[in-house]
């Protein structure tokens, strides 16, 4: 059975600056690590929910439908928007597209810009996810 979280987590981190934040133990799935300095950046990616079933056919489902959503942090604005816009081309090339919704914000209380948004994508026809 294929695993498309563990798909988009190792084509991610193909990427130079995300590799290198991988390093630093700051790109992990579901939870940001509580143990990541503050002033470090970190990337997660989390299922909104499981697969659902997708493109039908004689009562069968032939495709899975998956949404992410892709949340970064970092002290400084600029850095979440500029991995944000690598994060969009490389799902893009995995057939994943941005949704509406998501969060721009500064938090206070951690000290860190949040750029946070929402990708869905379908498996190919007769995948096993």
């Amino acid at each position: 059975m294929k695993d498309m979280l563990n798909e988009l987590m190792e084509e991610l981190a193909t990427d130079s600056e995300i590799k290198a934040i991988q390093e630093e133990e700051g790109f992990k799935s579901y939870i940001r690590r509580d143990e990541l300095a503050k002033d470090k950046t970190s990337i997660t990616v989390i299922p909104s929910g499981p697969p659902e079933s997708a493109g039908f056919a004689s009562n069968d489902s032939l495709a899975k439908h998956f949404v992410y959503q892709v949340s970064i942090e970092a002290a400084e604005r600029e850095i979440p928007k500029t991995l944000q816009k690598k994060v969009e081309n490389i799902l893009k090339s995995k057939g994943f597209y941005q949704m509406p919704g998501g969060v721009d914000e500064y938090f206070p209380t951690t000290q860190r810009y949040v750029d946070a948004r929402f990708y869905q994508g379908n498996s190919s026809l007769n995948d096993d996810y």
